[in-house]
């Protein structure tokens, strides 16, 4: 204990420095409004059905074994139950789009402190990889997305592109389509998120307390120190706390790359009779030194070159990515009587990405076909504030046999961002190729000083109907949002004075509905239509016109699947065709970067299938297989017509199997198929690859202590391969990552 103190304290101490046997108690088991099968989850809240039986016993706060609760797969990898808006509480089978459920154990194997997120997307076929150190990007039914589109306990918009962290997360769910209007919108920048909703909870106190300490090596010497601590207060344990730290420090497996991270999240819930309160708060303080992985693509380019090594350092004197900030969600809960709900939703977040040295602007270096680079740079900065509320009620009626959950809410949202100014045109600072590196010759700029970039309003109407009738379900839902988005214009590229306001008003209303059918208990076929309008997008870095706000973009989906779940198994097939409005990058004259423009529309049309759970006593696995025909349509004079997306590949598929030959004993192997994919309009293609991954993870003891001890390989034959991102810009892969991690449960 002392041992665990100790670092305790040096944790809190080095977090402080930045920026100016396990003890049981007795459990009782009795039913109760909150964690029983009688109630649901809505964005976070509760909504309840009937009674139970013998009221006076409701009393008793029991949190329960929230495993149990989502009803998880043999395996710990894929719950079985939503958590996102109207269908938290939902089974699988009664949920009319694709989604998957991801675990603790999920996280923790797959992600790390040197890995994107997408290594654990990846786990959905759904999903190709485009993340870095630096960036947790990823595509989703061939759409880009990252962390700005990311639900934080049913509040969407508090986590940023840069700077999404995992631990303190208890579970996250993928969930398909254009949905986001019906559960609340926020305002994303760069990225919108019509490929589907990517939905996180926190970790929250359970009934046994819970005292986990963890330490990780990785890379060249990346060293995490993590601490989780959980436990319920009280007469009836209605109190609960939970807080994860975290101390990160070392050097990533890309050669030149330095982290240094400092970071603490609270959970605080509060749970009675006929109300719950939920307060996730915390600190995160991240610098990344080095670490540029990604190209723009110079016009001239027919092909790309030669992959050169994934540990290549491109990194120059003073390129640095440096955030720090705080965010915090709260929910409330209110059971009025067995027929009314209400509940209240609240999230903000504060983040300065305050330092921001990258090439070209932060877009990246520009790459010519001989594998030479444009060596330039500038500071960068853009600090943001955000802000969401959200208010609503869900009433249970009966309309002689159907059942109907009604839910109607309403939302406000807000996002400001600054930008870095005053700090001259790019400057070249060197030379350099894809094969011998960086040669620089000049320091690298360092003012940071900002100016307001763009702010968004936005404010949205929803109402839900889920339906319940015999072996059906029905959803039907309809959204209505209004936003206003300003970009600001200054007299040139140093000055601070503001020459006007582009203003982008826009307002829609979008239905979402959706039909199931039950022929018997392990098998739904389900329909469904969604649609989305977002607020404009901003357009980021990559292109010229950085800062203007581009029309707001339409998108509708159209679904059809079948699930199966019986003997521990879970298969899912499904075949959907999207539509959105077409991003393009036109190229001009006298300009390094091209500019993001409207033209047509992407239609992306696919099939995807999956498998979950235990195919014996000893084996699980999951996986699954997409397909993906994603052509332009309806552009300028059809001189795009028919051309493949960028950063569509056909085919991806993952694969993943563990083997446990004993309790003590857990063998892990994954293997990702990316099929080759365009960029530049199909003017260049990456190659397609298949990288595999390994893992072994040892139960033990201490003495008395339960303790798990695991080693993670991440692309064991170090394969170097090119990954699509955006329209004319590609990543290089990382390389063979070592991860080992001992964790104690105390």
């Amino acid at each position: 204990m002392e041992y665990i103190l100790f670092h305790a304290g040096y944790m809190l101490a080095s977090f402080l420095s930045r920026r100016d046997s396990y003890e049981k108690r007795e459990n009782v088991v009795v039913p109760h409004p909150w964690n029983s099968g009688c109630c649901r989850n809505f964005r976070g809240g509760t909504v309840f059905a009937e009674e139970p039986a013998v009221t006076q016993l409701a009393e008793v706060v029991v949190i329960g074994d929230r495993n149990k609760e989502r009803e998880v797969l043999p395996g710990d990898f894929v719950y079985t139950k939503s958590q996102t808006g109207f269908l938290s509480g939902k089974n699988t089978l009664d949920v009319p789009f694709t989604q998957m459920n991801f675990t603790e154990k999920a996280m923790e194997t797959f992600t790390g402190p040197d890995k994107p997120m997408d290594a654990l997307l990846a786990n959905s076929p759904s999903v190709r990889q485009t993340g870095s150190i630096l960036h947790g990007d990823f595509f989703f039914r061939g759409l880009r997305t990252n962390g700005t589109n990311f639900y934080v306990n049913n509040v969407p918009g508090v986590f940023t592109q840069f700077n999404t962290p995992l631990y303190p997360i208890e579970s996250l769910e993928v969930l398909s389509g254009p949905n986001v209007g019906i559960y609340g919108t926020g305002v994303q920048y760069e990225t919108t998120n019509p490929g589907g909703i990517i939905s996180v909870k926190t970790k929250v106190a359970p009934d046994e307390r819970v005292l986990d300490y963890t330490q990780t090596i990785s890379g060249r010497g990346l060293f995490g120190e993590y601490l989780d601590y959980g436990e319920r207060f009280g007469d009836k344990k209605e109190w609960g706390v939970r807080i994860t730290t975290e101390n990160l420090n070392g050097r990533t497996s890309v050669k030149g790359t330095k982290i240094n991270g400092q970071g603490i999240f609270a959970n605080i819930d509060h749970t009675t009779e006929h109300a719950k309160d939920n307060l996730f708060i915390g600190y995160r303080n991240l610098d990344i030194q080095g670490g540029l992985r990604w190209f723009i693509l110079d016009s001239g380019v027919t092909k790309l070159p030669a992959v050169p090594k994934g540990s290549n350092d491109y990194s120059f004197d003073g390129m640095v990515k440096s955030t720090h900030g705080w965010l915090m969600t709260y929910n409330h809960d209110q059971k009025f009587n067995e027929h009314w709900d209400g509940f209240f939703n609240f999230g903000m977040q504060r983040n300065n990405l305050d330092r921001n040295v990258m090439a070209n602007g932060g877009s990246g270096y520009v790459l010519k076909e001989d594998g030479t680079l444009t060596v330039t740079a500038k500071p960068g900065a853009t600090p943001q504030e955000y802000y969401y509320w959200q208010v609503g009620t869900t009433a249970h009626y009966n309309t002689g046999d159907v059942k109907h959950d009604i839910t109607l809410s309403y939302n406000q949202a807000w996002r400001n961002r600054k930008s870095a100014y005053n700090n001259g045109s790019l400057v070249n600072i060197g030379t350099g190729d894809l094969y011998t590196g960086i040669h620089q010759t000049l320091a690298a700029p360092t003012k940071f000083d900002t100016r307001w970039n763009n702010k968004t309003r936005i404010k949205s109407y929803s109402l839900v109907d889920y339906m319940t009738y015999e072996k059906w379900n029905a959803v039907l839902g309809v959204h209505k949002h209004e936003a206003v988005s300003n970009a600001y214009k200054y007299k040139n590229a140093t000055s601070s004075e503001v020459t006007g306001i582009d203003r982008m008003e826009s307002d829609d209303t979008s239905p979402t509905y959706g039909l199931i059918y039950h022929p018997n208990e392990n098998m739904s076929i389900y329909a469904s239509h969604s649609e989305n309008f977002d607020c404009g997008t901003g357009v980021n870095t990559t292109f010229e016109n950085f800062g203007d706000v581009l029309p707001p973009l339409k998108t509708k989906q159209n679904e059809i699947g079948f699930k199966y779940m019986k003997n521990d198994l879970l298969w899912t097939l499904a075949y959907y065709d999207l539509k959105q409005d077409n991003l393009i990058s036109v190229y001009k004259p006298g300009f390094s970067k091209p500019f993001q423009s409207k033209d047509g529309e992407a239609r992306h049309k696919g099939v995807e299938f999956s498998v979950n759970g235990k195919l014996t006593d000893k084996w699980n696995v999951f996986g699954g297989l997409s397909h993906l025909d994603a052509k332009q349509e309806k552009t300028t004079k059809g001189q795009l017509d028919g051309v493949r997306v960028n950063g569509t590949s056909q085919w991806t598929a993952v694969f993943g199997a563990e083997y446990n030959p004993n309790e003590s004993w857990s063998i892990l192997g994954r293997g990702i198929y990316t099929g080759r994919t365009p960029v530049m309009n199909e003017k260049v293609w990456a190659g397609g690859y298949t990288i595999f991954d390994l893992g072994a993870t040892y139960k033990t003891h201490f003495g008395k202590t339960p303790a798990e001890l695991s080693l993670m390989c991440n692309n064991v034959f170090d394969k170097d391969y090119w990954m699509v991102s955006r329209g004319n810009q590609v990543y290089l892969s990382l390389p063979r990552t070592f991860t080992f991690t001992a964790k104690l449960h105390f």
